[in-house]
């Protein structure tokens, strides 16, 4: 498959220099682009070719790390001869041993999913929780054996290109616009995310969001389904009822746990275990094993991470949360009122119905990055009062002297953090630091 290919590394970051090292055990010729780094001056023990524009002619195929814009005119030129540009999570799929593999996606909500999954997982067999979290896939590819779990956290980035990705089982925790300044129509966003369910069979899984059935339906899934609600349906799947998640699988109906016991906050929290359950219950793990992973889980880091409380205001990092809907849930999750900090780098998203959803319950909203001016229109058009500080340390010094005993100061920016931060994992750790000076 590989042997004797001219193959194109496209980005050289974490996951450009991880296919490298993983490509290098193979007999094929190897060519590295990147446009932000001087590539003659790295100390990379691996050799490889830099890539010159003639060289395209001799390609055969284009590994494409995600941060690479999909319209780029190298790939638009690699298009139209037919070359073959696949992702990190296809490279890797091509030459996994297991066919034990879990793939979680969605606009938000993947990551708590994924790291749920992955720890009930972890009790039974020896499981690798790799994507946009944990490890990078292409380090586990030769490691993992035949009897071992796979679970990804997968981004549109990375499924949009690929091939014949097949997870056995697929998780769409649901899908809303993002990234519309990547995909460009919210349309090529919804295709990149249910591609994670295009080459499944009658023998895979589809795991979604009864909210997005409809939407489901139109891609003529060939998995077999199941839902996961707030309510009681008459679906395969788990649902909510008085208080208590229920498994189904149609025939028989199962209680899994009562909600009182789970320690993450929020309605979101709670479809996200509930996907969980279902992929699980399909494995067949013991239920005693489910329940006990999801009440000793307090959470993931950067996710509505409680940090610390002062003068009986409590401070929350959700630095990942980086849409407007992910922040609407934020905020909906917290209990008093809401001092919010949010802005950063422009997706092209509209911030108009996360304000006006969560109108009741801002207290204020503290704006800052390249978003502020756009978010405070939001606020201006539906009676929000609002600040703008010129950073996040600012933001932080605001909100001390605006909240009072009772509140919640919430970091959940609603954008990517691009604009003033290397990643959003960057920004929530400053946020921590910046909080736990705080007198």
């Amino acid at each position: 498959m590989l042997e004797n290919k001219n193959i194109l590394i496209m980005g050289f970051g974490v996951t450009g220099k991880t296919a490298l090292k993983f490509l290098k055990e193979f007999p094929c010729k190897i060519y590295v682009y990147d446009s932000n780094q001087d590539l003659q001056k790295l100390n990379v023990e691996e050799d490889f070719i830099i890539f010159k524009d003639e060289d395209l002619d001799n390609i055969d195929l284009i590994v494409k790390s995600p941060g690479i814009y999909p319209f780029h005119e190298l790939l638009d030129k690699a298009r139209e001869k037919n070359i073959e540009i696949i992702s990190d999570i296809e490279l890797s799929y091509r030459n996994l041993k297991t066919k034990n593999v879990l793939a979680v996606t969605g606009t938000n909500g993947k990551t708590t999913t994924t790291t749920i999954l992955g720890d009930i997982l972890r009790r039974v067999a020896k499981t690798y929780v790799v994507g946009n979290i944990g490890r990078g896939i292409l380090e586990i590819t030769r490691e993992a054996k035949s009897e071992d779990y796979v679970v990804i956290e997968a981004s549109s980035f990375q499924l949009e290109n690929t091939v014949d990705f097949k997870p056995h089982i697929a998780v769409l925790t649901y899908v809303t616009s993002d990234h519309l300044d990547w995909h460009k129509t919210k349309q090529n966003y919804v295709d990149a995310k249910f591609k994670i369910f295009k080459n499944q069979d009658e023998n895979d899984f589809a795991i979604l969001n009864y909210e997005d059935k409809e939407l489901a339906e139109k891609y003529n899934l060939k998995a077999e389904k199941y839902y996961f609600s707030m309510e009681k349906t008459s679906e395969k799947g788990a649902y909510l009822d008085q208080g208590k998640i229920y498994f189904t699988d149609g025939d028989k109906t199962e209680e899994i746990l009562d909600v009182k016991d789970i320690k993450i906050p929020g309605d979101h929290n709670i479809r996200n275990i509930m996907a969980a359950v279902i992929a699980c219950k399909l494995l067949k793990i013991d239920l005693d094993v489910i329940k006990k992973s999801i009440v000793s889980f307090t959470g993931v880091e950067h996710r509505i991470e409680f940090v610390r409380e002062v003068d009986g205001v409590k401070y929350y990092n959700d630095s990942k949360g980086t849409n407007p809907d992910s922040t609407e849930v934020a905020v909906a999750a917290m209990d008093g009122d809401v001092v919010l900090i949010a802005g950063g780098y422009d997706k092209g998203a509209d911030f108009d119905n996360l304000i006006e959803k969560s109108k009741d319950k801002l207290k204020t909203a503290i704006l800052f990055g390249q978003t502020a001016e756009k978010i405070s229109n939001s606020c201006k058009n539906h009676g929000v009062e609002f600040y703008i500080t010129e950073d996040l340390k600012k933001a932080v010094e605001l909100a001390k002297k605006l909240a009072i005993k009772g509140d919640d100061v919430l970091l959940s920016p609603a954008c990517a953090s691009w604009d003033m931060y290397k990643s959003f994992e960057v920004r929530g750790q400053h946020f921590k630091d910046l909080v736990k000076e705080l007198m």
